[in-house]
């Protein structure tokens, strides 16, 4: 793997963007009713994505740590996993989403999208040929079968 970075604090770094572009972007912020409320439900939704996919890797006994694909026992292909390749950088999108529409500034909505492109190229990608390498035929179907995000 070429990254090394844990992806809690690659979120950190992309919410602490977030933070900075809305102090420093003149952009007039947006504020509407239940803003809040959205903000605190879209989190709660990614928290929830994030703990069901830590639940599934840790029941079936195999590591969460996504620097280290190769130490994979299992190949989890069940409950969310049916659904997301990547649940848990999923929740982690929802989780800066939700800081995003907090923060209530527009401009900061490209880095949504620098971060998809971030963790797909630099993470998702390279753990994707490790885990074919370690798992074979059966992961080479599981990636036909379900896509990589939603």
């Amino acid at each position: 793997m070429k990254l090394k970075v844990p992806p809690t604090l690659q979120v950190a770094i992309f919410a602490f963007l977030i933070w900075l572009i809305s102090k420093l972007a003149p952009v007039k912020h947006l504020n509407f009713e239940y803003q809040k409320e959205l903000s605190w439900s879209i989190f709660a939704f990614g928290v929830f994505i994030g703990i069901i996919a830590v639940y599934t890797f840790r029941k079936a006994q195999t590591t969460v740590d996504p620097r280290n694909p190769d130490k994979a026992s299992k190949l989890v292909i069940v409950g969310i996993y049916k659904i997301s390749r990547n649940p848990m950088y999923l929740g982690f999108f929802f989780i800066l989403l939700a800081f995003v529409i907090k923060v209530g500034n527009l401009y900061a909505l490209p880095v949504l999208i620098v971060y998809v492109w971030y963790i797909t190229a630099f993470q998702i990608k390279p753990e994707e040929i490790a885990l074919k390498d370690l798992f074979g035929e059966d992961y080479s179907h599981y990636l036909k079968t379900v896509r990589r995000w939603i």
